[in-house]
């Protein structure tokens, strides 16, 4: 019953959220949960480019519309399609391969010879000829048709999310382990306030991409987070540093912190091997890298002391008691495997000290398993 509730608790903390700040304009969230891990970049795009507004005809359509229209009508720039959206699409093609192109689920064109003087289309023109549009094949129309295309307008209204649509794109199942892409142009009525405020703007529009995979360290995420020239590294080497000094100063000011974050990082150590880890950490005053280095020393021992039980199980059914019992967990160190593994841990990090352990402990048996330690 114990270990069922360590792995309900261990489930539970494999939740992880936090929000990286990358330049002015671009932002990054990432939310990993159990065999779910979001990537959300957003990039700010009322700084850098402007948006018509004008009245719509949304007062009298919209009581005929099931889905309804914004009141007012806005156009952005073409050329935030040419500098922020087509650059994404080259990197998930070069990431994934060509065949994997997103596919163009919303998006409303301007066609004509002034912002005074246009026509709209839409991909529901292609969709009702079965014909499939796409961002790539977006670009190649923009390409060919520049003069001709002013801009792209709001062509959705989500009056739930009090978010306006101008762009909507995806695919599913990238690779093994992204889920979905997902590229967005929107603008929230929710921040209206502050972009009115901020840039004396009707509508900040933002980009966002999101990466729905299965692990949130995903090769394929990485380098596509490489190619759009997000540094994850730096990212995440940040995000480590500071939660292990955070960590550091906790478990050295309260051995109690200590103890739970053995128990949590180590989960082969049970009660007993935490307990006395921790007692000869208290007695020698080593620091909490010499502790996190013996509990890594010895969960090592006992996860290979189970793998090889597991095979002598697999060739031989039968075992002499000599043997080791059990499974890891159930197993409690001897005290002489925890002195040996605190000697090695100051020895790999060049720490000079003498440890001090229990008189029943025998220097040979320290010795035994600081050799088995050292070789695993």
């Amino acid at each position: 019953m114990r270990r069922r509730t360590r792995s309900d608790r261990a489930e539970s903390k494999a939740s992880e959220k936090f929000r990286a700040v990358l330049d002015p304009n671009t932002a990054l969230s990432m939310y990993n949960k159990k065999n779910r891990s979001y990537c959300v970049v957003r990039k700010d795009l009322a700084k850098n480019y402007d948006i018509e507004v004008d009245a719509s005809e949304a007062p009298v359509l919209n009581k005929v519309l099931s889905d309804p229209d914004p009141y007012e009508s806005s156009m952005a720039e073409i050329k935030i399609l040419e500098e922020e959206v087509f650059p994404i699409n080259d990197a998930i093609k070069k990431v994934f391969g060509d065949s994997k192109d997103l596919q163009l689920n919303s998006i409303k064109l301007a066609i004509g010879g002034s912002k005074t003087d246009y026509v709209t289309i839409d991909q529901t023109d292609l969709i009702k000829f079965d014909v499939k549009p796409t961002l790539t094949g977006l670009m190649n129309f923009i390409e060919e048709n520049q003069e001709s295309i002013l801009g792209f307008l709001d062509c959705d209204y989500i009056n739930e999310e009090g978010n306006v649509i101008y762009l909507s794109c995806g695919k599913k199942n990238l690779s093994e382990n992204i889920y979905t892409i997902k590229l967005k142009i929107l603008a929230s009525m929710q921040q209206r306030g502050f972009f009115l405020q901020q840039e004396h703007k009707y509508y900040g529009l933002q980009l966002y991409l999101t990466i729905e995979s299965k692990i949130p360290n995903d090769d394929k995420l990485l380098e596509l987070l490489k190619e759009l020239e997000i540094d994850w590294e730096l990212i995440f080497f940040r995000r480590r540093l500071a939660i292990h000094d955070w960590t550091e100063i906790e478990c050295e000011r309260d051995s109690e912190n200590l103890k739970s974050y053995l128990r949590a990082k180590f989960e082969s150590l049970n009660y007993f091997d935490v307990n006395n880890i921790t007692r000869l950490v208290i007695k020698n005053n080593l620091a909490f890298i010499v502790a996190d280095k013996m509990a890594s020393l010895l969960h090592k021992m006992k996860s290979e002391r189970t793998f090889q039980l597991q095979e002598k199980k697999f060739q031989k059914p039968s075992f002499s008691g000599d043997d080791y019992p059990g499974d890891e967990y159930s197993i409690t160190l001897k005290k002489a495997e925890i002195a040996a593994a605190a000697k090695l841990a100051c020895a790999y990090l060049g720490i000079q000290k003498e440890i001090k352990f229990d008189r029943d402990i025998s220097d040979a048996e320290v010795i035994k398993y600081q050799e088995e330690l050292t070789n695993i």
